[in-house]
């Protein structure tokens, strides 16, 4: 169906309706060859697009000769004028065109984001729940167990100055590190005789698409490694919890953040692949009960047996020292250990003490290990994590670091 505004008007020559349609081809969304068409239709004539785009041409040619030779100025000032006018809103209307466009495209990768969720759910295999009992820790110690920096999705072999390899990652990598990862857990597990543990996962648990590089390292879609790595992780916890009762918690990365539009960092913080990823974990494993799933955030505040840990990702915090200040006087609340992740490396510090408790930072190393990026930054270690013992009234008495 033709709009009117392209037919032919009662009061237009086929001189004029040439004109009009010449002018607004862009406007109406117009090629010559369906300007012919029209024209064609309207006058008989069975003339090519050619023809009709060079009589249009002489017009163009001839419009200023004619305008400034036969008219007088207040005449060409007010078509000047009216082409202005025109002008401003054609680039209005094409304006709305390109949003428009843009709107339906992002609604489209939302919807197909949504879809591919629901499949995973439908389709992800079955999990044996373990039938063991746990009794509930009674020896006033418990596990703080963060793991961090895990970037399922990509892929990558990072060489030194005489070509020796520093790094390989890859999501097999990955699952075999959390793996060993575990086995060191067991371990200690079984010296200690500790039954609880707190596992906070710090972020970035995906590589995620920050940079248009990342597209040479990514091995599997955002959707698929986010996927990928929720349905491995539900594994790993459900594994785990033959050995100890699990709190898993899960904090937003910057690599997690799903950029949807403008692909800017932090335009839509709370939309982040992390919020989801913990629904499958949490779904994979309701029926556990020895694993308690809580739904992710930006910060997590904890507090285990009276200590008050503060985990964070760590992609805002310039200085840790000063965060644990910061976030005390802001949020009125005490902060005697703040945990973090984000540079790929491991740091810890003593800024003070509360009673017999220190208040202090824990910079987490991660699983991923040494990238391009912690390797510009001359901010790197070896891939592990750190197991902490919390101790009732006396805070963090004990920390083992784990080299994958």
């Amino acid at each position: 169906m033709i709009h009117n505004e392209l037919l032919k008007q009662s009061d237009e020559s086929i001189n004029d309706y040439l004109i009009r349609l010449g002018d607004n081809q862009e406007l109406y969304g117009l090629t010559w060859v369906q300007t012919a068409d029209l024209l064609n239709k309207e006058s008989g004539d069975e003339y090519s697009e050619s023809r009709w785009r060079k009589k249009y041409s002489a017009y163009l040619e001839w419009k200023p000769v004619v305008l400034e030779k036969y008219t007088n100025n207040e005449v060409v000032d007010e078509i000047r004028d009216a082409t202005i006018e025109l002008k401003k809103e054609r680039n209005k209307l094409q304006t709305e065109k390109i949003e428009y466009n843009k709107m339906i495209r992002e609604q489209g990768r939302a919807d197909l984001l949504e879809e591919k969720i629901v499949e995973a759910v439908i389709n992800r295999p079955t999990i044996h729940i373990p039938n063991i009992h746990i009794k509930k820790n009674n020896v006033k110690r418990d596990f703080l167990f963060p793991v961090c920096d895990l970037h399922d999705g990509v892929s990558f072999k990072l060489f030194g100055w005489e070509g020796e390899l520093l790094n390989e990652y890859s999501p097999e990598i990955l699952e075999q590190r959390m793996w060993k990862l575990l086995e060191e857990f067991v371990s200690i597990n079984d010296k200690q005789k500790i039954n609880h543990v707190t596992l906070p996962n710090l972020g970035d648990s995906i590589d995620g698409i920050l940079r248009m590089s990342q597209l040479m390292s990514l091995k599997m879609g955002v959707t698929d490694s986010a996927i990928h790595f929720a349905e491995f992780m539900s594994q790993w916890l459900n594994e785990l919890s033959k050995y100890c009762l699990v709190d898993y918690y899960s904090i937003f990365g910057n690599h997690d953040q799903l950029r949807l539009l403008s692909g800017k960092r932090d335009e839509f913080p709370h939309e982040n692949a992390q919020k989801w990823i913990t629904k499958l974990i949490s779904a994979n494993l309701k029926d556990n009960k020895n694993v308690s799933v809580t739904n992710c955030n930006e910060f997590m505040y904890l507090d285990i047996l009276g200590t008050k840990t503060l985990a964070v990702h760590g992609e805002n915090e310039k200085n840790l020292e000063n965060s644990i200040k910061d976030y005390s006087l802001t949020y009125s609340k005490p902060v005697h250990l703040l945990l973090s992740g984000h540079l790929h490396h491991s740091h810890e510090k003593t800024i003070g003490m509360n009673g017999v408790r220190d208040i202090e930072y824990v910079q987490s190393p991660s699983i991923i290990g040494i990238d391009d990026y912690s390797l510009k930054l001359k901010k790197t270690s070896n891939a592990g994590a750190k197991v902490m013992i919390i101790e009732e009234n006396k805070g963090r008495t004990l920390t083992y670091n784990i080299r994958l």
